[in-house]
């Protein structure tokens, strides 16, 4: 199977490409840290890979390190405007962070993409 992985991974076009399906396989086994290793050095090589910063932002939050994780998410929305998964998820982080003001103006960009989108808040 790791030959396989490894055979594949060759085959993708350049080497931030090869760090960010390194670190989805990583993803899927759970290995988290190890996926955020891989999908930083996708970013460090190709600054505006805008699904490893996604990627990252998710792990990020999932792993608890908040600050990070708006970081990453602040780049995909300065990209991605409207991209409402990576805003929900920037506004979470946002609120873990105690950074009210910002978690609600995020949250006010999502309710003027999607009026009809209910806002989630994490249990904390």
């Amino acid at each position: 199977m790791i030959e396989e992985v490894a055979y594949l991974l060759k085959l993708l076009p350049d080497e931030a490409e090869r760090s960010y399906g390194l670190a989805l396989i990583y993803v899927m086994r759970g290995k988290f840290i190890e996926a955020v290793k891989s999908l930083e050095n996708a970013v460090e090589i190709q600054s505006e890979h805008v699904r490893a910063r996604w990627l990252l932002g998710e792990i990020q939050f999932k792993i608890g390190n908040y600050q990070a994780a708006a970081e990453a998410l602040e780049i995909v929305v300065k990209h991605e405007p409207d991209n409402l998964t990576a805003i929900t998820w920037l506004s979470l982080a946002y609120h873990c962070l105690d950074k009210k003001g910002k978690a609600i103006s995020t949250q006010s960009i999502l309710q003027t993409i999607a009026p009809d989108l209910m806002v989630l808040r994490p249990n904390r």
